[in-house]
């Protein structure tokens, strides 16, 4: 029934020449359903090629981010620097994700807000096809070249800086009502009882106190923290509970209480006046979603006029100015009329995006709702001797159990952490395959591949992301699901200091001489 659909859409000549209008040197990739993806690298050069795809079961096309010479000459055994030489260049396409609706279209709204502010006119908008919306600026717009290197070689550095820089800008459109906690969504008022409606999970992550002085987040309970210290075993416990005396749980023995009435903050403002210092400041990564840590070379969205296989939809472009307006009824394929188009280069101001460039470079990565520079990420020696699965953590052992959504996550996080625990390159590609094949859907092996040897590359390997607790806004784990701590979980921050703590307590027991036979020893 959904090939019948699909394939009386692709049979419109209109249709045809919108989808060709953005394939120009770009690697082409055809889903064909349940079947998953033709071939890569693929072109589409003709109206009619469209068609033919159709004809053979095509249910909707892809297209890479970047911009080649001949896409017909990428190979997945090439290295960086002849990529490089390939690359013409590439475009900004933000991939815009939420789980309400309305929340998706003020997200997008903010982000065709934020680029105009930095002055950049030429912007295209289309709706995903299911949930979501795509913005973006063709290449055309920024300079050629940005701290001395060519700009088509800064990817996939560039876009995920512009990402993470404007993820952070459009927090200067959202606004806390201090008296009623009403969040202003630029100009579209939504009071914080209805917002935790809307998302239960994240009741403590959507208001952030903040210091107005250092910009740091603070617990506004902080007044309220006591804690308890066993003078006989050293052991703390730290509580939020009035409470006068507590017993140590190690030695059975009545602990000092002390309560704690220092602020968080790096410069103690709250010891001068805490209701003018501080401010309420909405958490977007409570609620947004952009797909910023997975663009990755060869990359692919959803192209325009293009089915979504799980709504039926079409990914429809349109006017920017109209994103709140927008229902999903005009992406019905039945009533669909060409009037938009995605990435349009005619009308291109060259050079626009360059001062959007330079600030997404010299913009350091902070938390969304605070200004203050993040905390060095924690080095981990590298190991000379892979750790075994029997001491991965809960959450990487269900992640290895397949999984319905959150793959692409999972294969980002996986990969990071079993290089980080000494795994190479044969080893984890041989994991990776048979985890993948445990998912309810499998990714596609060329994604892995190119994946892996992008991260095979990086000089510099980094861990994977610290766990719920450890860290703000989204979180992996949690967000997919695979956050299961046992009683180690609470007291580590990251997915590698559990392996890391399992077998080093593993390794001393194996070790460990008995009583008795080193006492016969020491009596010979």
């Amino acid at each position: 029934m959904f090939i019948s659909k699909t394939l009386k859409f692709y049979k419109r000549e209109d249709v045809q020449e919108a989808i060709l209008n953005i394939a120009e040197n770009k690697e082409i990739a055809v889903k064909y359903g349940e079947r998953g993806f033709g071939r890569r690298p693929d072109v589409l050069q003709y109206k009619n090629d469209v068609l033919e795809h159709a004809k053979r079961g095509a249910t909707s096309f892809h297209c890479s981010e970047e911009n080649w010479h001949n896409p017909l000459q990428i190979d997945k055994d090439l290295r960086a620097s002849d990529l490089n030489k390939l690359r013409k260049g590439w475009d900004l396409v933000l991939d815009i994700d939420c789980p309400n609706w309305k929340f998706s279209k003020l997200t997008a709204f903010l982000f065709v807000k934020a680029l105009k502010t930095h002055n950049i006119t030429t912007i295209s908008a289309k709706f995903s096809g299911n949930k979501g919306f795509h913005i973006a600026v063709p290449f055309e717009s920024f300079p050629k070249r940005v701290g001395g290197k060519e700009t088509k070689d800064l990817f996939p550095e560039a876009p995920r800086k512009i990402a993470h820089y404007l993820l952070s800008y459009i927090g200067n459109f959202i606004k806390v009502e201090e008296k009623t906690g009403a969040i202003y969504f630029d100009k579209y008022k939504i009071s914080k009882s209805k917002l935790e409606e809307l998302f239960p999970n994240k009741k403590k992550e959507l208001i952030k106190t903040i210091c107005k002085r250092c910009k740091t987040e603070v617990n506004p309970n902080d007044d309220f923290m006591i804690n308890f210290v066993c003078a006989f075993c050293s052991n703390s416990i730290t509580i939020s509970k009035p409470k006068d005396h507590h017993i140590c749980p190690k030695c059975n023995k009545l602990m000092e209480r002390i309560v704690n009435k220092e602020s968080q903050c790096k410069c103690n403002s709250k010891k001068v006046n805490p209701k003018k210092d501080y401010i309420s400041r909405f958490n977007p990564l409570a609620i947004i979603e952009v797909d910023t840590i997975l663009i990755s070379s060869r990359h692919l969205f959803r192209m325009p006029y293009s089915f979504h296989e799980t709504s039926k939809l079409v990914s429809v472009p349109i006017n920017p100015h109209e994103i709140l307006t927008f229902q999903k009824s005009q992406a019905e394929p039945e009533q669909l009329k060409i009037t938009s188009s995605f990435l349009d280069r005619s009308n291109v101001v060259i050079g626009e995006a360059a001062n959007l460039l330079t600030r997404a470079f010299d913009f350091e990565e902070t938390a969304i709702f605070g200004q203050t520079k993040p905390k060095p990420m924690k080095e981990y020696d590298e190991l000379t001797e892979a750790i075994p699965e029997q001491f991965f953590p809960p959450c990487v052992h269900t992640i290895f159990k397949g999984l319905e959504d959150g793959r692409k996550r999972s294969l980002f996080i996986l990969t990071n952490f079993l290089s980080k625990l000494g795994w190479n390159h044969d080893e984890i590609e041989e994991k990776l395959n048979e985890w993948n094949q445990n998912n309810r859907e499998a990714m596609r092996e060329v994604y892995i591949k190119g994946h892996l040897r992008y991260h095979k590359v990086q000089k510099k390997k980094i861990p994977p992301p610290n766990c719920p607790h450890a860290s703000k806004g989204h979180n992996y784990y949690s967000d997919i699901g695979v956050c299961q701590p046992d009683s180690l979980c609470r007291k580590i921050k990251n997915p590698i200091q559990y392996s890391k703590i399992k077998a080093k307590g593993f390794s001393k027991q194996t070790t460990k001489k008995p009583k008795n036979e080193t006492k016969k020893r020491n009596l010979s």
